[in-house]
C-alpha cells in the first residue's frame, strides 16, 4: 500500500471525514511506524501524550491549538493520554444564509439543499 502523505490538510481532511478517529487509525492511514512511540503535545488541557511519532504529533498539536480538532482522553490513566480525535465545528465551516434566504457556499463546500 503506498504511503499517504501526512500534512496538516490531509490529517484534518481525514479527521473531518469521520465523526471520530482513533490514534491507531491515524497510524494506519498514514503508514506511521507502529512502535510504542509516545510524544507530548501542548493543548488547552495542558500536556497530552499521543501515540504518534514527533512529526505527526506536531501536526496534530497545531490542529488542537487552533481549535480545529479535540482530543478524547483516556480517563483510566493518570497522565493525559489521547485515544482519539474529533472535529470541533466552526461557524465559518457551515453555509450561511444570504439576504435572499438562500445559502451560499463557505469553506469550499457546496451549500446545503433546501
Amino acid at each position: 500500500m503506498p504511503k499517504k502523505r501526512l500534512s496538516r490538510s490531509s490529517l484534518l481532511w481525514f479527521i473531518r471525514s469521520r465523526s471520530y478517529v482513533s490514534i491507531p487509525d491515524i497510524r494506519r492511514r498514514f503508514n506511521l511506524p507502529s512502535d510504542n512511540e509516545v510524544t507530548p503535545i501542548l493543548g488547552p488541557q495542558g500536556r497530552v501524550y499521543v501515540g504518534l511519532p514527533p512529526d505527526a504529533a506536531r501536526i496534530l498539536g497545531e490542529l488542537v491549538r487552533d481549535g480545529r480538532v479535540g482530543l478524547e482522553l483516556e480517563p483510566e490513566i493518570h497522565a493525559r493520554a489521547a485515544t482519539g480525535v474529533y472535529v470541533i465545528p466552526h461557524p465559518h465551516d457551515r453555509a450561511t444564509p444570504t439576504a435572499e434566504g438562500e445559502e451560499e457556499e463557505t469553506d469550499g463546500e457546496p451549500a446545503a439543499a433546501s
